[in-house]
């Protein structure tokens, strides 16, 4: 999977309203993934539907995907293959910080788009 999937996967996961969504190149850290996607999610509920709705968008784009986590919900893996979609509640997301595990500046593909403050 190329680069631009990813793009395309982070604007998929931000239109369904998961936020902070950052995607990290494994390359040389992994064997096996190839990219980490982490996104956050208001609250296990809403984790557990909008894994629903991935996993439908995937298998009618013909993409194997496999589930874990799906309750609670503060923690569901989307399992892509080579990619790997961690969606988190923010309580969760803050607690294990798997930014600082894989992210350097180097394998970095996005982060969290910052909202430009109006001036009055």
């Amino acid at each position: 999977m190329e680069d631009s999937f990813i793009k395309d996967l982070i604007l998929l996961l931000e239109s369904k309203k998961l936020k902070n969504v950052e995607a990290f190149n494994l390359n040389g850290k992994s064997e096996v993934i190839k990219y980490i996607v982490i996104a956050t999610s208001p609250n296990e509920k809403f984790s557990r539907e909008i894994s629903v709705e991935l996993e439908e968008y995937f298998r009618s784009k013909d993409i194997l995907v496999y589930k874990e986590g799906d309750f609670p919900g503060s923690w569901i893996i989307l399992d892509l293959g080579e990619v790997l979609i961690e969606i988190l509640t923010e309580e969760t997301r803050n607690y294990y910080n798997l930014e600082k595990l894989w992210g350097d500046l180097k394998n970095r593909l996005s982060q969290p788009q910052k909202k430009s403050r109006k001036k009055k």
